[in-house]
């Protein structure tokens, strides 16, 4: 059991033995009530920054891959698909270069790791701001749409033909918003 939130907020839920956590964890309408005759183990610790992002992913000897170029998240898990990819990205980029060619490092490895990392970062943000499952619960919504989802959250973050990665920075807050007010508009409606 955990809780995910801004560092401020994390030290506040900290504080008093975590009297914070246990307040949430006993108010929060998903867990109300489940854990109330739970004994506590251990008293809740607390992690920060673990999203992690370096200042350059390459230089002279060294180009970084994986985890090591970007951590975002300890829960979802495409970091294998994206540690494949930049991996694959720079095997092929050493290889020009040791063949004698030219290589755009920053154009050809950083910038496209870059985007593919911003990409995710869109999905894993609308999973803690609530808009994922606003998507996935809805009551109606297009199979096409998930799949293009889970193909993201995969780690296929560069095929520019899903919508959801050419238009990750409002697609999900505003499909969500859409769902939303039809999901309202039919209670209404129903009443």
């Amino acid at each position: 059991m955990g809780v995910v939130g801004e560092n401020a907020f994390i030290d506040e839920l900290s504080a008093n033995d975590s009297a914070g956590f246990d307040k949430i964890i006993n108010t929060f309408n998903g867990f109300k009530g489940r854990f109330k005759n739970a004994e506590q183990l251990f008293v809740p610790q607390s992690i920060l920054g673990y999203s992690i992002g370096v200042k350059q992913m390459f230089g002279e000897g060294y180009i970084l891959c994986g985890n090591s170029t970007e951590f975002l998240d300890p829960v979802f898990l495409s970091g294998v698909t994206l540690d494949t990819a930049s991996g694959l990205q720079a095997a092929k980029l050493v290889d020009k270069h040791l063949s004698g060619v030219s290589v755009n490092w920053q154009a050809e490895y950083e910038d496209l790791i870059r985007e593919g990392v911003e990409v995710f970062r869109s999905h894993v943000n609308a999973w803690y701001n609530g808009d994922l499952q606003t998507i996935f619960f809805a009551s109606k919504i297009q199979d096409e749409f998930k799949q293009q989802i889970c193909s993201v959250l995969a780690g296929y973050v560069w095929d520019k033909s899903n919508s959801f990665i050419k238009k990750h920075k409002t697609i999900l807050s505003t499909l969500a918003k859409v769902i939303t007010m039809n999901e309202e508009n039919k209670s209404t409606i129903q009443r």
